[in-house]
């Protein structure tokens, strides 16, 4: 069976007991850092005695037999990411597609997400909305893309490096106006969480002068 495991996106108690449960009776863990993951069983204090197995883009293509070679042995696996749901702007969707094509069992334990999380904190549409992920680091592509969800209803949310963030507000207001909405959240369940909130010229006035820090969210419409 292969276990598709969310992970706490900040604080470790929104780990759920199904996946506490899983973590301790899988042979094998895939992440994306073997450090973090054991990180997180230390924490946790969950018994594993699962190998844990490097599984990041670089390396998911060239694993991805291997790991279905322990499908097929019958051996449970779980695939984790660093933080929040397996497969969302992280890897595990070749293998997924895989199994389904060869009829492997998998089961997913939802859990945490940034993207859900971010767009319920935001203030902003929720019955409908577009995840955009890592936007493309180009100026060029990233208007692009931005140009291409204009005409597309509901809200926008994108995952974005602190030290771009004041970069992307300046073009979401160049492609949606000064009537654009938008939300920024910041270390979303953490000690510091931040959510600032409001029209598109508010929010970039108050983020001007800082120095942002920490992993970012930001939901717009």
């Amino acid at each position: 069976m292969l276990y598709l495991v969310a992970t706490p996106i900040g604080n470790l108690a929104d780990i759920s007991l199904r996946a506490l449960e899983v973590l301790e009776k899988v042979d094998y863990i895939l992440a994306e850092d073997t450090r973090k993951i054991g990180f997180l069983l230390k924490n946790l204090e969950i018994d594993s005695q699962a190998k844990l197995v490097s599984f990041y883009d670089e390396v998911e293509d060239q694993k991805r037999a291997e790991v279905l070679k322990l499908l097929k042995e019958g051996k449970d696996v779980a695939l984790v990411s660093d933080a929040g749901s397996p497969l969302i702007s992280d890897p595990g969707y070749g293998l997924v597609k895989k199994c389904r094509e060869m009829d492997y069992e998998i089961t997913s334990l939802p859990g945490p997400s940034a993207v859900i999380n971010a767009l319920i904190l935001s203030g902003l549409v929720t019955a409908r909305f577009s995840f955009l992920g890592f936007l493309p680091k180009k100026s060029g592509a990233r208007l692009k893309l931005l140009n291409e969800y204009k005409s597309v209803g509901g809200s926008k949310v994108v995952y974005e490096s602190p030290f771009r963030v004041k970069k992307l507000l300046e073009e979401i207001r160049d492609v949606y106006g000064d009537n654009s909405k938008v939300s920024v959240c910041r270390e979303m369940t953490k000690k510091f969480e931040e959510v600032i909130s409001g029209d598109i010229g508010k929010v970039t006035s108050l983020l001007e002068k800082r120095k942002i820090k920490g992993e970012i969210v930001v939901v717009f419409i």
